[in-house]
């Protein structure tokens, strides 16, 4: 039987999305690179254009954006988490600058209503936004798909969590209240800091559950994962000198996770990112987006409509060869076949005729 973590590397997300942290900042200076290529001939004067810093800064904000729409519209964790991790998979290697963020947010949690089974409205959602329709979501849906590589399986680390609560529940029942406690925030802190941080592409779910257990209390994450004694076993053999070895790899990632995580701690969604301050600091870097945003894919209603005519109007290349040519002459082929006088009728004259 297929240990959890073989199962999780068969997976889309660790296929296509789990990156070094070296490797994923490439792919966004590569994406704004390319993003500043194709816009610079259609803008006129060139702007100043984002870094890709910048842009991961806009992403982080429209995230955060994206989990208050979610909240506001009553939609389950689960599913403003896939919408959170779709957007922030498109933006790797799309750019905020070619396609607009305001719009990719809603079309992303409409997709992740579909990609969790949870039936929605269109219309119920879009009438939840101010001067948006059905059509302004349905727009970036197939660019959002294209964009995320058509991976829509997402891997979170609540199930993890659910089963490590149990665990500990089974270890330490004496224990209850610290562990509902533990619970609750852990639950907070993957809900908020995992979603707008860059854990889920470099880690598995379960090193980002015992990394946020880890944030709120380390005692727990000891019960999970003993730390092996010191000297190895009894006989004195490699073998507990090995295993120290996996345990020490083991909590290194899972320090280096934390680390990531504890730059977003679940307060700053209303102490920082939920403040006028922020918004008004936000302010430059959005009014810089507007201004070097790629004219051409600005409106994705327009972009859609536009492709689809192209696709309807495109002419078909005429055929060089016929059926004659393929198969050979029809008479030659067979001499008694009968020639239809009326070649529009292609059942041939009425009878009696």
């Amino acid at each position: 039987m297929a240990t959890e973590d073989e199962r999780y590397r068969q997976s889309s997300q660790f296929r296509l999305w789990s990156f070094s942290p070296a490797t994923l900042q490439e792919l966004r200076e590569k994406t704004n690179s390319l993003a500043k290529q194709q816009i610079t001939p259609r803008i006129d004067p060139v702007p100043e254009f984002l870094t890709s810093d910048e842009e991961a800064q806009l992403v982080k904000f429209f995230t955060i954006e994206l989990i208050r729409a979610a909240q506001f519209c009553e939609l389950p964790t689960e599913i403003r988490s896939t919408a959170a991790m779709f957007l922030r998979r498109f933006y790797i290697t799309n750019s905020v600058m070619t396609y607009p963020p305001t719009e990719l947010l809603k079309t992303s949690l409409f997709f992740g209503c579909k990609a969790e089974g949870f039936y929605i409205r269109l219309a119920k959602l879009a009438e939840k936004f101010p001067n948006t329709t059905s059509e302004q979501i349905l727009a970036g849906e197939y660019l959002l798909c294209q964009g995320i590589r058509f991976a829509f399986d997402v891997r979170h680390p609540f199930r993890a969590l659910e089963g490590a609560i149990l665990q500990l529940r089974i270890r330490i029942p004496e224990e209850e209240t610290r562990i509902n406690n533990a619970h609750a925030r852990a639950r907070e802190v993957l809900k908020f800091s995992a979603l707008v941080t860059d854990v889920y592409f470099h880690f598995t779910p379960s090193q980002i559950m015992l990394a946020s257990l880890l944030m709120v209390d380390p005692g727990l994450v000891d019960i999970l994962c003993p730390r092996p004694a010191e000297g190895g076993d009894s006989n004195g053999d490699k073998a507990g000198g090995m295993h120290s070895d996996i345990y020490d790899r083991i909590m290194t990632t899972i320090e280096s996770c934390r680390a990531m995580l504890e730059d977003e701690p679940p307060e700053r969604m209303t102490e920082y990112w939920g403040t006028p301050e922020i918004v008004k600091s936000m302010k430059p870097l959005r009014k810089k987006l507007q201004r070097c945003r790629d004219p051409d894919r600005a409106d994705l209603v327009a972009l859609q409509r536009a492709r689809r005519e192209q696709a309807v109007v495109k002419p078909r290349k005429p055929s060089t060869t016929n059926d004659g040519a393929v198969f050979g002459d029809a008479e030659s082929r067979d001499p008694k076949r009968r020639k239809v006088d009326n070649a529009d009728d292609i059942f041939g004259p009425a009878l009696g005729q």
